[in-house]
């Protein structure tokens, strides 16, 4: 069965740049062609602060090719909407990153499970895969 699946940053970094990092069953979704790969826009915009910042070695050609990288995984771009902007902002979730709040809302509002490592995505009542 096909499944519509939002990546964390960290697993969009990964499944292009090192996937062996992935989880056994986060690698197997990522890699079957029938599955729908969502990246959030909020991803480009973490990569690209990240990087700025010298917190993301090796990421200079994700950041210059974002969008053929993108292509490149078979994955769709999940833009930011006000919608996604107000849940993010409304959680009482004791989790001040904004690029996590970002995708907690998008996995909520777009009913799509996360595929992440990060365990803090639990507090948010989100559905996540690893």
């Amino acid at each position: 069965m096909a499944l519509t699946l939002l990546l964390d940053t960290h697993v969009f970094l990964w499944a292009l740049m090192e996937p062996r990092r992935l989880s056994r069953r986060a690698r197997s979704l990522v890699e079957d062609q029938a599955n729908t790969l969502v990246v959030s826009s909020a991803s480009a915009w973490e990569i690209a602060t990240k990087h700025h910042l010298g917190r993301l070695a090796g990421a200079e050609a994700v950041v210059a090719g974002y969008r053929r990288h993108l292509q490149r995984l078979g994955g769709i771009e999940l833009p930011m909407t006000s919608e996604h902007a107000l849940r993010a902002g409304a959680f009482t979730v004791a989790h001040r990153d904004p690029f996590d709040r970002m995708l907690a809302a998008q996995a909520q509002i777009e009913g799509v499970p996360l595929i992440t490592e990060d365990r803090a995505f639990a507090a948010f009542d989100v559905a996540c895969i690893w």
